[in-house]
């Protein structure tokens, strides 16, 4: 595995692309809990905190496909740099509004906008690694380093926000957001792999023959689910940590669930995997409810801290055979475009289940998030059901 690696980075270009790409993401990593603390010391509400979390997911599963495709027609600089250039404005100018203490409908408009306006780097990374390996082999070790990049980003992400919302304030974090993200992409479009062109890959099929396939259309349903169930979490952990007096813990709880997801990830990527992957997929969204459930009594911040370690630990091996269903059930010729509605269903999700998950806290009291993840998990393993036996999984190359 290790000589994988080298020969992954080995590839001139490669690491460059990788690092930039994590840099030009890092703002992704931090957005959620600085704008959850920044609207939440604006208004004093959770429900208008968890509502523009979710309004900043929702504007980017809906646009993210959209930017995606305009690259494709008119190139990956003139779509990424504008993006970012435009995001890094909006930032600024939901810091100015919540030191001027904007009402909470114009705050949750701009964090949509933010969410908008996310520029789609990942899918250029993507892109670029798989013109980058010809070999399945080499591909496949690739998009693991990828992978790992992103769970640092929600690693070192929330826990750089709450040391700055810490130390200085929320009004601070989020004018870092913009300057972190501009900075960031400038370095990323440095790179030579970034400056490449070819010509778009015309499929022959018109926009949407992806939703032809019925087993994509069914999968959308758990992935929507799964997602919302992560918004939930994503909402609830540092609502807990505020709820017991210390606003630094809520990066370590967030921090602690990505870690868990991370190192779920690797002992899943080197584990033994001879059962369908349909099967599989649904143990590991039954085994992701199972580990939600000690949120539910966590009553201080060292056990919400083990309990966020537990349930992280189902998150990516559950996303990574998510992502594999999607190889197996899209049409010849759609796989952007499937890719694209898998990620958008996800987003989705975590929108209605970080809007959800705020006004629950207002109702119920500060584990109700919980309670909705753990529901919205259940009802995501039921509907993976149809999956269950089917698949079977091909040889494994090492």
């Amino acid at each position: 595995m290790a000589g994988g690696y080298r020969a992954v980075l080995a590839r001139p270009g490669a690491l460059r692309l990788i690092l930039t790409g994590l840099l030009g993401r890092m703002p992704q990593g931090m957005s959620s809990l600085v704008l959850l603390l920044l609207v939440r010391a604006a208004t004093h509400s959770y429900a208008l905190a968890g509502a523009a979390v979710g309004a900043s997911a929702l504007a980017s599963a809906v646009c993210g496909p959209l930017l995606g495709r305009l690259v494709d027609r008119v190139g990956r600089r003139a779509v990424v740099a504008p993006a970012a250039a435009l995001q890094a404005c909006v930032y600024f100018a939901l810091a100015l509004l919540a030191r001027a203490h904007a009402p909470g409908a114009l705050l949750i408009l701009a964090c949509a906008l933010s969410g908008a306006l996310i520029p789609p780097i990942s899918s250029v990374v993507r892109t670029l690694l798989q013109r980058l390996y010809g070999e399945p082999a080499l591909l496949e070790t690739a998009y693991a380093v990828e992978a790992a990049a992103q769970e640092l980003l929600w690693i070192v992400g929330p826990l750089l926000a709450s040391v700055v919302v810490t130390l200085a304030s929320p009004v601070v974090a989020v004018a870092l957001l913009g300057v972190l993200g501009a900075g960031g992409v400038a370095l990323f479009l440095t790179s030579p792999l970034v400056s490449q062109t070819r010509p778009p890959k015309q499929t022959g099929r018109p926009h949407g023959a992806a939703l032809a396939s019925a087993d994509l259309r069914w999968l959308l349903a758990p992935v929507a689910l799964m997602g919302c169930a992560l918004g939930a979490v994503e909402v609830g952990l540092p609502s807990l940590a505020l709820h017991d007096g210390s606003r630094a813990a809520s990066g370590l709880l967030l921090a602690l669930w990505s870690l868990g997801s991370m190192l779920g990830g690797v002992g899943y990527g080197v584990s033994l995997r001879g059962s369908a992957l349909g099967s599989r997929y649904v143990a590991l969204l039954c085994a992701n409810c199972l580990l939600t459930l000690p949120l539910l009594v966590a009553g201080s911040i060292p056990a919400a801290c083990a309990c966020s370690l537990l349930a992280g630990l189902a998150i990516a091996p559950a996303l990574s055979c998510q992502y594999s269903l999607v190889g197996r059930t899209v049409l010849d010729g759609t796989e952007h475009e499937a890719f694209s509605w898998s990620v958008s269903a996800l987003v989705s999700g975590v929108a209605a289940g970080s809007a959800l998950a705020g006004a629950a806290i207002a109702a119920a009291g500060v584990h109700a998030p919980f309670a909705l993840a753990l529901t919205a998990a259940s009802l995501a393993s039921i509907a993976s059901l149809r999956f269950r036996g089917r698949y079977q999984a091909a040889a494994h190359a090492v």
